[in-house]
């Protein structure tokens, strides 16, 4: 007789803070160092035990990436948090600069696939730290400028037992589903209709980074009305995105007010081929093996192009002279209606979800299908 086995029960989800696991991240330096000695975290920590030195990596992953929002809020950059569909529900927080809303101009940052919201990579924020493996250089960088910042979170999709927002790639066990924000592509819609669309930031700019480039590109796609008459420029860091089923017009915009740095060592800024992006594609001269370093190999160069983009305003006409038929191909014009406009955000105190996540929330159902 066959038996089948019994499957294990899935151990409890502990969730360590960086200080109990005896680090910390320097601010000075941005590196994340031992508590106790006051050294800089090196991987190989136990020598040449690498299974000690791998469970200390990856125990310092998810904590060392949750530590960012705290930075973020706590450090000179001040920034607020946004619960996310709103603090009566289950949620996630994005993070905006003081009056960020209300500024002449806004700087949108999306990470990519599975990591925290504020994180490029946990590998780089762990070995390298916070200036290359976060974005908050970045923000530093915006703010410098005079520009509002918004961080999005496309990737805590789910909030754990404690009712604190995961990510699927941290968390196993039971969880619920965040309203809006089921899948990166639909938190992305859910604040650019919800939040970023009727501010009062006159002008927004994205930077995206990886698979955020695709949640951008359908807000192009799908409300190309309304996010040419709001958006001056997408910024594309080795971005997984494409042009398929883009309309012309849509092509004609993201042609003339987007660019892409690719992960490449040819020297930066230098042009490389690539006909899938619908842009000017240059190198982010990566030398590195490392492709998850490509954001702060090119952080300067794309700080100068977002300055160009605002000075350059929105592009009404994208096809007035700049694109032709034989330029466009065959590509299917297959794309959705724009979507309706919303009430103007007057200012980040009309926004009465501003809360750091707090447990045991009960589920507010707004009828909410969809982020149009």
């Amino acid at each position: 007789m066959f038996i089948r086995p019994r499957k294990p029960a899935p151990e409890p989800h502990v969730r360590h803070t960086l200080s109990e696991l005896g680090y910390e991240f320097d601010l000075t330096s941005g590196k994340l160092r031992n508590t106790s000695t006051g050294e800089p975290y090196e991987y190989n920590t136990y020598g040449s035990d690498k299974k000690k030195n791998a469970e200390l990596y990856q125990s310092l992953l998810a904590p060392a990436s949750r530590d960012v929002y705290r930075i973020l809020v706590e450090s000179d950059l001040h920034m607020e948090p946004i619960a996310v569909p709103d603090s009566r529900q289950p949620h996630c927080n994005i993070y905006v600069t003081p009056g960020g809303l209300s500024q002449k101009h806004l700087v949108v940052i999306v990470t990519g696939h599975g990591v925290n919201g504020g994180v490029w990579a946990w590998n780089v924020l762990v070995k390298e730290g916070l200036r290359a493996g976060s974005v908050i250089e970045y923000v530093r960088g915006c703010v410098q400028r005079g520009y509002g910042v918004l961080v999005l979170n496309p990737n805590e999709n789910i909030v754990a037992t404690d009712g604190f927002p995961e990510t699927f790639n941290t968390y196993v066990g039971h969880s619920t589903p965040i309203h809006g924000s089921e899948t990166p592509d639909e938190h992305v819609g859910f604040v650019w209709s919800r939040i970023i669309r009727g501010s009062l930031a006159e002008t927004v700019a994205f930077v995206t980074f990886n698979t955020a480039g695709i949640a951008v590109v359908d807000l192009l796609k799908h409300d190309y009305a309304q996010f040419i008459s709001k958006s001056v420029g997408i910024v594309f860091i080795d971005s997984a995105h494409s042009t398929f089923k883009l309309e012309r017009e849509a092509l004609g915009w993201l042609r003339l007010a987007a660019k892409q740095w690719e992960n490449s060592a040819e020297p930066a800024d230098s042009l490389v081929e690539n006909d899938r992006v619908g842009c000017v594609a240059v190198s982010a001269g990566n030398s590195s093996d490392c492709r998850e370093l490509v954001p702060i190999a090119c952080m300067e160069s794309v700080l100068e192009y977002i300055s160009s983009c605002f000075e350059r305003g929105l592009i009404e006409d994208p096809l007035d002279g700049e694109i032709s038929d034989d330029s466009v191909g065959a590509v299917d014009f297959s794309g959705a209606e724009p979507g309706s406009d919303t009430d103007a955000i007057e200012d980040l105190a009309a926004i009465d979800s501003i809360q750091v996540v707090q447990p045991g929330g009960h589920v507010v159902d707004d009828g909410y299908i969809g982020w149009d």
